[in-house]
């Protein structure tokens, strides 16, 4: 809880911690894609990426979806020849995924109810979304996952899970939006109950993350 002061001048109460001002400034802030995006690679978005690359890279990927995919840095992931879809709610982030890949498919979309085909996709992606999502939407999106992948399409978890040990993760939950951490365990059981997971692992850069792929049957 935020300390109160008392303004005897206006006989208002003032906030005397500024943070959370501070975060909610820095929340809007992050809508604009070149911010989001300099703050991704600051989290070591990069080395994310490269940790993920050494299971994408033998996956078949002719269509790959990217659920809250912001403006696409995991694009570069997949073979040029792929048909990438990013797939978000925020159009500014779209715009700046767009501005980065012209011929790139941008979809505005909530992701508990895609306007996408049944059994259409190789890979679906969510990555770092899931604990923006409260677990009615997060069985919503799974289930999405599910009905638009092929058989034997690959469906691919990584987020963020709480520790409190860790200064640096704490400092990234404090400013992250996203209001649902979750532990590993409570993530891979999720992902368990849906696919058969074929690779599962966790690994710490700043936050620490649980990386799950399955395979659809």
């Amino acid at each position: 809880m935020s300390e109160t002061v008392f303004d005897s001048r206006s006989g208002d109460q003032m906030n005397s911690n500024p943070i959370p001002a501070i975060i909610d400034m820095l929340h809007h802030a992050a809508a604009h894609s070149w911010l989001y995006d300099w703050i991704q690679v600051l989290a070591g978005q990069g080395r994310v990426l490269e940790r993920m690359s050494r299971q994408t890279a033998t996956m078949r990927a002719e269509t790959v979806l990217d659920v809250g995919g912001g403006t696409g840095a995991s694009r570069r992931l997949w073979p040029v020849s792929s048909r990438y879809i990013c797939l978000d709610i925020e159009m500014p982030k779209l715009i700046g995924f767009r501005s980065k890949v012209p011929t790139g498919l941008a979809l505005l979309s909530d992701a508990t109810r895609m306007p996408i085909a049944n059994a259409s996709v190789d890979v679906v992606m969510c990555m770092a979304v899931v604990h923006h999502l409260t677990d009615a939407m997060l069985d919503n999106v799974l289930g999405e996952a599910l009905r638009v992948l092929k058989p034997d399409g690959h469906l691919i978890l990584l987020d963020p899970v709480l520790n409190r040990e860790r200064l640096a993760g704490r400092i990234l939950w404090r400013l992250d939006r996203g209001s649902y951490p979750r532990t590993e365990q409570d993530l891979r059981k999720k992902l368990d109950s849906r696919v058969k997971i074929i690779h599962w692992e966790k690994f710490a850069i700043y936050h620490e993350y649980v990386f799950g792929v399955g395979i659809r049957g």
